[in-house]
């Protein structure tokens, strides 16, 4: 079977077409260095995402801070983790990179601040 990719590790977006057989890939064309290959593999054996949202803020300027996962997440806990994040309120002043929500979904991933507000 064959599945075509678009690779998110770096700018250039490879396109890249793979043919698998039982879960092992048999073919790879398209990637233009390893990291390409790696996220093929990756992606056949579970997607995951760096999330970034935003949560709501109270007593800062702004009323919603910017955030997001220190780690990759399986990109199938995504919308479990969303309605997490959209409970969340947190009282200014906030650091940049301070944890938000420690082990998200039981995912030893945290939500972190990407601003200080």
């Amino acid at each position: 079977m064959i599945k075509h990719f678009t690779c998110v590790i770096c700018p250039i977006g490879c396109e890249i077409d793979v043919e698998e057989n039982e879960g092992k890939l048999i073919l790879l064309n398209g990637n233009m260095c390893a990291r390409g290959k790696e996220f093929v593999i990756q992606e056949l054996k579970e997607p995951i995402r760096v999330l970034t949202t935003t949560v709501r803020i109270k007593g800062a300027e702004f009323n919603m801070l910017p955030v997001r996962t220190d780690k990759p997440i399986p990109k199938r806990l995504i919308p479990i983790i969303m309605e997490d994040i959209a409970k969340i309120e947190v009282n200014a002043p906030i650091k940049m990179y301070k944890v938000i929500v420690k082990n998200i979904a039981g995912t030893r991933v945290n939500i972190i601040a990407t601003r200080s507000m």
